[in-house]
């Protein structure tokens, strides 16, 4: 007995080591020098781009990026995670970013299980081990989600758990926060399907912890789609478990243990969620969307060809060029995202409907994948759904991972049927060998003929000069046919595979040694489109010290701007705070205020004043004069690149680096002389927008206050933390003590100890009117919204101990009755 126990675990354990070093292995094929250390997970090589971070010199002129595209991986996202190590480093939860538009709430998802483990090291070589972690929960979810749900053998759940980290949406958006949801799909349908059968009996818990994961892990909008496609899932699983049944005691119960696990999950997610949603509705780009201003359109059906053929209209990496329909920006975010591999989606994944007892789910599984891309191909009925209100506020062209994992999901029944050898001739396998026939044909003329969709050097530049598009570079042809060639030659070479495996199972019927050969195919076409996608860089470029950036940061304190150079939050990685962001978000009064301070007609960007030029004169003395509104914002220092005009002496300079200061710059906390209440915000922009306002005689609030027309008073920030400030207060009147940092709901002021209400100030500012005399002023950030979640995540987390102890003890009572029974039987 014991000895087939032990065989039993010897071999679920090597069954386990099987699954998870196909998962190890793909990842180290593809990130396998980030994995040692020798390269960086990230597009460090941007850095290199004129203008941008690294000082221009004939080394870092001769870098060529990797992929523009890929831009906020290092802009946005490595200055977010560097400020949450270093937040933890000393002891803190990262709350509140005071790097940028003046400070904001923290909106990274700290709360994120793959993150946190990126913020607790410093060094960006974990960036590698954390994709390396989220490949093997999206792996073994798969794996266990195929074995339970599909119902498939080892070997098909195996293939499938190897292929789903490599599948297009996951590589193309690797290390962003946006994907990181979709790891945990598999579990979650998983969870959703156990707990719609009812067995086993915690399979709610299970729910409840997976849908906390998926909110908490990357960006809301795509938790939210991933729950919305789990939804649907559960809906078709209950439909299917309780056929003629669904207002009985048990199909009802599965409904309520449903919602309950799903409600449950939001609440243990409430710290995470609702801050987030507070500080979403003063964002800008939230602002927009709900008044129905899409950022990505549909496309239409030139999007259909993309899911098979992902590089046909070209990409935005080195070596290429993305020549796409309209809509479509880049790669990310279009239907290639879907890609799942030509073997499995036209040879692997149509062999599933030669299984009997998986017709109804195949159908599901095309609906599914149907929906997914719903958006994209602008299908009259489903869009106008998505652009309800609530559903509007998501990116619908994302949804295309709910096609490649319905994809996905065929071909695990596919591999299924092929293994079992249970496939017989259909009348209807000449589609897809056809499809696969002229693809591989067309694929063939495409690489010989007309590689490139422009055939000379003189159409591709006239081209050029009628497009929008800003990933037109000026490039040679030649280099791009070769590109295009090799990617052409490949697809094609894939199709006649895919076309001669046809052949074989019609002439010879399935074999099991397609099995292998298809294996091979499937990992190995995934592994072929993910090589190379992610840029993977030299450890010198991560971010050198800049001598005069340095120097700045030892001068008197002073928030920063670049002029046409230095992203917003890349100062960040200096110690310095620029009054420009970029955080998804962008808050909308900030946002307001500083286009007012900005050069007129500066190109649109997707982040409303992530590269914003200010207004300003350079004097010959070597200072610079900004708007009223930046001098408001203790906008000190501006930032040029390149080498100074030669009657200008900069305050700091060093090769390819000089910056000017603005001696105007109010102090980051000071005291007008008098305080004005305008209670329409469109008129107090206007007032701040003139170059006659002076923040230092009046300040502007939006409710009446009682202080005297002439205040006077002295005030200096004592000591600070991104969560509290303190300042020193001298007041010979009572008066509006002005803090020049962004407004939010979630900060509190106390005058030796006494609380006062915050006002805001000059459209985005902090004040508090305060009494004459002495004291200390106290900033504190405590949101409201983050200690009810708070609350909340503690009555969720208690109310699962007890359900799960109240199914620990059922079971146990159960397990005594039989038990008791056996005694009894027992002669």
């Amino acid at each position: 007995m014991n000895n087939g126990k032990r065989k039993l675990t010897d071999g679920k354990f090597a069954k386990s080591i099987i699954v998870i070093a196909g998962i190890v292995l793909g990842q180290a094929v593809l990130y396998g020098p980030s994995l040692i250390g020798q390269k960086i997970l990230l597009p460090l090589d941007l850095l290199a781009l004129p203008g941008v971070y690294l000082p221009q010199t004939p080394a870092t002129a001769g870098i060529v990026p990797h992929n523009v595209v890929l831009a906020d991986l290092v802009f946005q996202f490595e200055p977010d995670r560097r400020f949450a190590n270093s937040e933890l480093h000393h002891g803190r939860f990262p709350l509140w970013a005071p790097y940028q538009y003046g400070g904001v709430p923290f909106v990274w998802p700290k709360f994120s299980p793959f993150l946190f483990l990126e913020s607790c090291i410093r060094s960006p070589v974990i960036l590698a081990w954390t994709q390396l972690l989220a490949a093997l929960v999206a792996g073994t979810g798969t794996f266990f989600f195929c074995r339970n749900s599909l119902r498939v053998g080892f070997w098909p759940a195996t293939i499938c758990a190897w292929c789903y980290p490599l599948t297009a949406f996951l590589v193309l958006w690797q290390g962003y926060p946006t994907g990181l949801a979709v790891y945990w799909l598999p579990w979650l349908f998983l969870s959703v399907a156990k707990t719609v059968r009812g067995e086993p009996r915690w399979a709610p818990l299970g729910l409840s912890v997976v849908t906390c994961l998926v909110l908490v892990s990357g960006h809301l909008d795509v938790a939210g789609q991933t729950l919305l496609g789990a939804g649907i899932y559960a809906f078709w699983c209950w439909w299917q478990d309780y056929p003629g049944k669904w207002f009985c005691r048990k199909a009802r119960m599965a409904m309520v243990t449903l919602v309950v696990g799903w409600g449950l999950g939001f609440l243990l997610a409430a710290p995470h969620l609702l801050p987030l949603l507070e500080y979403a509705k003063t964002g800008s780009r939230m602002n927009q969307r709900s008044a129905g201003i899409e950022e990505r359109r549909p496309v239409g059906l030139a999007a259909l060809p993309q899911v098979i053929l992902p590089d046909i209209y070209g990409d935005t990496q080195k070596g290429s060029l993305f020549i796409a329909p309209e809509g479509e920006g880049n790669l990310l975010e279009s239907a290639s995202a879907a890609y799942t591999g030509v073997v499995a989606t036209l040879l692997v994944a149509p062999l599933a409907w030669c299984s009997r007892r998986h017709r109804a789910v195949n159908l599901f599984w095309i609906g599914f994948a149907f929906f997914g891309l719903s958006w994209c191909l602008d299908t009259p009925g489903f869009v106008a759904l998505l652009r309800l209100p609530g559903l509007n506020m998501m990116s619908h062209n994302r949804l295309v991972f709910l096609t490649s994992f319905a994809i996905l999901s065929l071909t695990a029944i596919g591999l299924e049927n092929i293994i079992n050898s249970s496939l017989q001739r259909r009348w209807w396998f000449w589609l897809p060998a056809a499809l696969l026939a002229g693809l591989a044909a067309w694929c063939f003329y495409r690489s010989a003929v007309l590689p490139f969709p422009v055939s000379s050097q003189m159409d591709y530049d006239a081209y050029r000069a009628n497009t929008f598009n800003p990933f037109m570079a000026t490039r040679n042809v030649p280099p791009l046919q070769v590109w295009f060639s090799l990617h052409f030659t490949v697809t094609a070479v894939l199709c006649l595979f895919g076309f001669v495996c046809w052949s074989v199972i019609w002439f010879k019927g399935a074999k099991r040694f397609l099995f292998p050969l298809l294996a091979i195919f499937l990992v190995g076409d995934l592994l072929w489109f993910g090589y190379g996608r992610s840029a993977q860089c030299d450890p010198a470029l991560y971010f050198p010290d800049i001598p005069a950036l340095q120097q700045v940061a030892q001068a008197v304190p002073g928030r920063v701007i670049g002029a046409k150079c230095l992203e917003a939050s890349l100062a960040a990685m200096q110690g310095l705070n620029d009054i420009r962001g970029y955080d998804s978000i962008d808050p909308a009064h900030m946002v307001d205020l500083l286009k007012t301070a900005a050069q007129p007609g500066g190109k649109r960007n997707y982040a409303a004043v992530q590269r914003l030029v200010p207004r300003g004169v350079i004097w010959p003395s070597g200072t610079v004069q900004l708007m009223p509104i930046m001098d408001m914002l203790d906008v000190r220092y501006v930032i040029f690149r390149g080498t100074p005009p030669s009657n200008l002496h900069p305050a700091f300079q060093s090769p390819d680096y000089w910056v000017l200061e603005n001696t105007n710059a109010l102090p980051r906390v000071f005291v007008p002389q008098s305080v004005v209440t305008v209670s329409n915000g469109r008129d107090e922009l206007e007032i701040l927008a003139s170059p006659q306002f002076n923040p230092a005689e009046v300040a502007y609030v939006e409710v009446p206050v009682e202080v005297p027309a002439s205040c006077r008073g002295v005030a200096q920030i004592a000591d600070e933390i991104p969560t509290r400030i303190r300042v020193s207060v001298h007041m010979e009147t009572p008066g509006l003590v002005v803090l020049a940092d962004n407004w939010d709901k979630g900060w509190r002021a106390f005058w030796n100890g006494d609380p006062l209400p915050v006002l805001r100030t000059d459209h985005t500012v902090r004040g508090v009117v305060v009494p004459a005399g002495n004291g200390t002023l106290e900033f504190v950030y405590q949101p409201a919204s983050l200690v009810t979640g708070l609350w909340l995540a503690g009555f969720a987390f208690i109310a699962l101990l007890c359900w799960m102890a109240t199914i620990k003890f059922q079971l146990l009572g159960t397990k005594s009755a039989s038990s008791s029974a056996n005694e009894i039987a027992s002669p």
